[in-house]
């Protein structure tokens, strides 16, 4: 279980990471500012708390996508054989 933890926290992270990446890039683009000015505050802020979601809810999503992985294939497995 720990395991299963650990992976999907790092899937949350890096899909977090990738997620924040086009949130950032998004808010700076709509965002009005002179070329000179450093990082935008708004859109680094909805990155850091996209990634932090993405990591704390990585395991659960995971788990879900599994799940449902599963029951598609129950779903298939008895359509095919109850057709006939």
């Amino acid at each position: 279980m720990t395991l299963f933890l650990w992976i999907g926290t790092a899937l949350g992270a890096t899909v977090g990471l990738l997620h924040s990446v086009y949130l950032y890039r998004e808010i700076s683009a709509r965002t009005e500012r002179p070329a000179s000015a450093g990082i935008n505050s708004r859109g680094f802020y909805y990155a850091v708390w996209t990634v932090g979601l993405w990591s704390l809810f990585g395991s659960y999503i995971l788990g879900l996508w599994l799940i449902g992985s599963i029951a598609k294939a129950l779903v298939r497995f008895r359509r095919t054989f109850s057709a006939r």
